[in-house]
């Protein structure tokens, strides 16, 4: 099994920009054979979401990347 490690430099709330960077870090690793990719903990919200998480825009962004990027998972767990 090739395990890919994905470390990243992810912002605060950055939606689109983490989720352009995961993306990219996920065809890279389908690229080199990889069978897996892992990401750190809050890739998505951007660490650390400190009081963001208590906004209803945050949580429902956060959620719609999380779906964006299951879209990604095709050929690669």
């Amino acid at each position: 099994m090739k395990i890919a490690l994905a470390q990243l430099n992810f912002h605060i709330g950055n939606f689109d920009g983490n989720y352009t960077k995961m993306k990219q870090a996920v065809a890279d690793a389908k690229n080199q054979g990889a069978d897996i990719i892992c990401f750190p903990e809050l890739a998505v919200t951007g660490y650390p979401p400190r009081d963001f998480l208590e906004f209803s825009d945050f949580i429902r962004l956060s959620d719609q990347t999380v779906a964006r990027l299951t879209e990604l998972a095709d050929g690669i767990a």
